[in-house]
């Protein structure tokens, strides 16, 4: 463990972190959740900071591993820059909509809430730029890793950006809920509908592609080290098609106004 952020660290002190810094944040939702039982759509308003701080120490770390093997490039530590300013605002502003005990996401209802709600959409848009910055890295560059890692990735940071257009479907629909408005039943922790259509599900399978993939591409080049290029290169493809499979299952189901699973 200590290996993988050493690693982290190698591709990005500030992200590794901004990693740690959220983890400590999440613990400290977890304390608010605990004495403040202000509920917005039938779930704790500390739920979602808690999950978004999760989610992004998550993240941030992936793209500190991610920005390792880009070695000298200049643009590196810019791009680290500007995904630890989108990611702190955005859980800065989604503390702050918790603390007023209003929901920060699809919040119109006064020109405050709207503004915050905007910057919000602003830094998500900024950071899918700056993923799109990586991917560009990952074609460009010459990478020092196996030939199945580097398409793993590159199929990853793909996927990633497609699971962010589900965001921007939600930000159009101004809210997550196909068939109801937001709230009601869900899942444990997670809160996604059981009773619905839930986009949130297929914004989630897609940006854990980010992941998945290049975990699986890694599996594949140990794995199979005996194995031709060839058998690799279709595991990984198999994979990548199954992963893609997942993703347009569970964003037809939720235009279906289908939960994933049904209470």
């Amino acid at each position: 463990m200590s290996a993988l952020f050493t690693k982290i660290g190698q591709g990005s002190r500030l992200l590794q972190w901004t990693g740690w810094i959220h983890v400590g944040l999440a613990l400290v939702f977890v304390f608010c959740g605990a004495f403040d039982e202000t509920q917005v759509y039938g779930a704790n308003i500390w739920l979602k900071p808690i999950k978004y701080s999760l989610s992004i120490a998550i993240y941030v770390w992936t793209m500190g591993l991610l920005l390792g093997p880009l070695g000298g490039w200049r643009v590196r530590q810019w791009l680290a820059s500007g995904i630890a300013v989108a990611m702190f605002s955005e859980s800065f502003l989604i503390a702050v909509q918790a603390a007023r005990g209003i929901p920060s996401h699809f919040n119109n209802k006064t020109p405050l809430d709207a503004s915050i709600f905007a910057v919000m959409g602003l830094m998500m848009l900024l950071n899918s730029l700056l993923v799109f910055g990586v991917f560009l890295g990952y074609v460009w560059r010459e990478i020092v890793l196996d030939a199945v890692l580097v398409a793993g990735i590159r199929t990853g940071l793909v996927l990633f950006m497609m699971g962010s257009l589900a965001g921007v479907i939600m930000v159009v629909l101004q809210g997550h809920t196909i068939g109801a408005g937001d709230g009601g039943p869900g899942l444990l922790f997670l809160n996604w509908s059981t009773m619905h259509g839930d986009l949130r599900v297929a914004h989630a399978v897609g940006l854990h592609a980010l992941q998945a993939v290049p975990l699986a591409a890694w599996w594949i080049s140990t794995r199979m080290r005996g194995s031709s290029r060839t058998a690799q290169a279709a595991a990984l493809l198999v994979v990548s098609l199954g992963y893609l499979g997942v993703l347009i299952f569970t964003l037809r189901q939720a235009f279906a106004g289908q939960p994933l699973l049904r209470a």
